[in-house]
C-alpha cells in the first residue's frame, strides 16, 4: 500500500505539472522541512481527561516538497499549492488520572497503572494548502501568509503495549477492559491530515511557517488500544492525534 501511495502521490504531481505547462503558465517548487510536538487523544486513560491528552505526547519530524501554478491570467489556482509530504512521528503512552491514582489500592488501578506503550509511524501524502489571499502574497503590507490545508495520508505505523507487571493478556497484568484489546506489531492505516498555519517570509527565497495540525486516523489500534466498543461505549471514536509545526521552506526559481 505504502507504494501505490507512492504512486498516486507522483501521478498527481506530473498531472498538475503538465496542466501548467499546457499553455496556461508555469510552475515553482519549494521543499520545506519541520518538527514539532504532537499530543494524542488515544485509549490510554478515561475519556475526557485532558491530562492523558497533555501528557500522551511525542514528536514529528518531516520533509514537504510544494508544487504551485504561475498562470498569464488571474485565475483560483493562484490561491492554491500542492504540498507532498514524507514525516515519522514517535510517542509513547501511559494512563493518568483518577483511576490511577497512587492512593488507589485497588487491582484495577495497579494493572492500569502498570501498563504503557509507545507508536511511531511514517506517513507519505499530500495536503492541498489553500490560501485566501494569494499563495505567498506578502504585498498585503504585511509578512504572513495564512493558509489552510487538507489532504489523505498512509501511515506504515508500529505499535507496542507492555506492563511492569508482566507480559499483556494474563489476568495479573491487564485489565478486564484490555483483554483482547491491546496489540503489538505493525500495519498500514490511512488518515486524513488538516492544518491551520501561516508563512512568513525572511527574504525572497526563504520562509518560516507554523501551523496547527491535526490528523485523524482510520483505525482505533494506532495507540496498540482498543477496548470492545459495544461493551465500553465510552470508546467512542479512532485515535488522532494533534501537533504544532514550525518549519523552513526554500524557494526555487
Amino acid at each position: 500500500m505504502f507504494k501505490k501511495a507512492i504512486l498516486f502521490i507522483s501521478i498527481v504531481t506530473i498531472s498538475i505539472s503538465a496542466y501548467s505547462q499546457n499553455g496556461y503558465g508555469g510552475s515553482y517548487t519549494e521543499v520545506g522541512v519541520f518538527t514539532g510536538p504532537v499530543f494524542f487523544k488515544s485509549d490510554y486513560g478515561e475519556r475526557g481527561n485532558f491530562e492523558n491528552f497533555e501528557k500522551n505526547n511525542g514528536f514529528t519530524i518531516g520533509a514537504s516538497y510544494y508544487l504551485s501554478t504561475i498562470n498569464n491570467f488571474k485565475g483560483l489556482e493562484d490561491n492554491f499549492k500542492l504540498r507532498l509530504e514524507l514525516f515519522y512521528t514517535k510517542a509513547d503512552f501511559k494512563h493518568y488520572g483518577k483511576y490511577v491514582d497512587e492512593t488507589s489500592t485497588s487491582v484495577f488501578g495497579n494493572q492500569l497503572r502498570g501498563m504503557y506503550g509507545s507508536t511511531s509511524f511514517s506517513s507519505v501524502g499530500f495536503q492541498v494548502e489553500y490560501y485566501p489571499f494569494k499563495t505567498d502574497d506578502y504585498d498585503r503590507g504585511s509578512s504572513f501568509s495564512p493558509y489552510l490545508s487538507l489532504g489523505p495520508h498512509i501511515n506504515y505505523v508500529s505499535v507496542t503495549s507492555k506492563s511492569t507487571l508482566g507480559e499483556l493478556g494474563t489476568y495479573i497484568s491487564t485489565p478486564q477492559k484490555y483483554m483482547g484489546g491491546f496489540r503489538n506489531g505493525a500495519m498500514t492505516v490511512a488518515s486524513l491530515t488538516g492544518a491551520i498555519g501561516t508563512r512568513f517570509k525572511l527574504s525572497d527565497y526563504h520562509s518560516l511557517f507554523t501551523e496547527l495540525r491535526a490528523q485523524y486516523f482510520f483505525s482505533d489500534w494506532v495507540d496498540g488500544l482498543n477496548p470492545n466498543k459495544a461493551i465500553y461505549t465510552e470508546n467512542k471514536s479512532n485515535d488522532w492525534c494533534v501537533g504544532l509545526n514550525l518549519g523552513y521552506i526554500y524557494y526555487f526559481n
